[in-house]
């Protein structure tokens, strides 16, 4: 058996995009693996990317830094392993990892411009994003976005993470003829650049699902939204010959319907939280890979939250990380990664 094997290759002189070249190989056994670690891996060939969480926000050696401190002292990675040799290149200063069955791209934005021109940057990236996952015959399975002061309000009284909703909803409108859209999470960092990066698969199967307990983010009303946040709470997708399907699941929060919920009670809000998160995945299954993002200004019940995660998870299957939540009430998310 022989499949179809696409592989960036760059032509500086003639042309201003990746070109896909078609190769025959023959066909293996294909998986992803995601894990956290404490040290970089010293063989880099089959890193599809490595995830890393500190203060800074930088792309060096196939590490993204995503500004996101963790609240414990010390190294800590989200390393995504695949079966088959990566290549890396870029585009279009988009950072890109690719085998036959996967891409991973990264992008840096200097938040230094006007509320508009930050917006049209943002669609710009996205419109790329999408140009190479079409190239490349893949599906968008998600796209993390880190923004800088995410509720900081401008002189229209919007906040970025309202900029960011509209020039995604922008992009949705013209580009998606239906409601699949790719998982998402946004987080506030600090600093003053913006990170994005998304992974897309070649899928047999791919399925956007919504949440029971929750109203489609796309559907809220507009006196909590008024630009509509364009996500899907998680894609269920599958690789030919894999033996499982994979479902990444976007951040969640304790939200019930449109309604944020417990205001104030970081315990609850936790419990909340998981009872969305748990809708899509067993978080018993060893191979189910979280981050979980907490409000700085929650240091003080650090404690209470780790104990209750330990209750849920095993030390190895989260990471708990500093980051703003996308409602000034909402106190902590959690998103993450699982075998189905």
């Amino acid at each position: 058996m022989y499949s179809k094997f696409f592989i960036f290759t760059k032509k500086y002189k003639k042309l201003k995009s990746p070109i896909f070249t078609i190769n025959y190989i023959k066909r293996l056994f294909v998986s992803i693996k995601v894990f956290l670690s404490d040290k970089v891996p010293n063989e880099k060939d089959k890193i599809l990317s490595i995830i890393s969480f500190n203060d800074k926000v930088n792309y060096e050696n196939n590490i993204i830094s995503t500004g996101l401190s963790p609240v414990k002292n010390g190294a800590l990675y989200e390393i995504w392993e695949v079966e088959n040799k990566v290549i890396n290149t870029s585009f279009n200063e988009i950072n890109l990892s690719a085998n036959k069955n996967f891409i991973f791209g990264s992008t840096i934005i200097e938040n230094d411009k006007s509320y508009k021109e930050l917006g049209l940057e943002i669609q710009s990236k996205y419109l790329d994003f999408l140009h190479i996952v079409r190239e490349s015959n893949m599906k968008l399975i998600k796209i993390w976005h880190y923004i800088p002061q995410l509720l900081r309000k401008y002189k229209n009284n919007k906040t970025n993470y309202s900029l960011f909703c509209d020039a995604r909803e922008v992009i949705y409108k013209k580009y998606h003829n239906n409601l699949s859209y790719p998982a998402a999470t946004v987080i506030g960092i600090e600093g003053k650049k913006l990170i994005m990066y998304f992974i897309a698969a070649n899928c047999e199967t791919y399925n956007a699902l919504e949440n029971k307990r929750q109203v489609s983010a796309y559907d809220y009303p507009q006196d909590i939204f008024f630009e509509k946040p364009m996500f899907s709470r998680a894609v269920n997708f599958s690789i030919e010959q894999d033996q499982s399907s994979k479902i990444i699941i976007s951040g969640t929060a304790s939200i019930k319907g449109y309604q944020s919920m417990h205001p104030n009670n970081i315990a609850k809000q936790l419990d909340e939280s998981l009872k969305n998160y748990k809708i899509f995945s067993d978080i018993k299954n060893k191979l189910n890979v979280c981050r979980i993002y907490v409000s700085k200004e929650q240091k003080s019940n650090i404690k209470i939250i780790e104990e209750k995660l330990d209750n849920y998870f095993k030390k190895n299957q989260y990471a708990l990380l500093y980051g703003d939540i996308c409602r000034e009430e909402l106190l902590i998310e959690i998103e993450g990664i699982s075998d189905v």
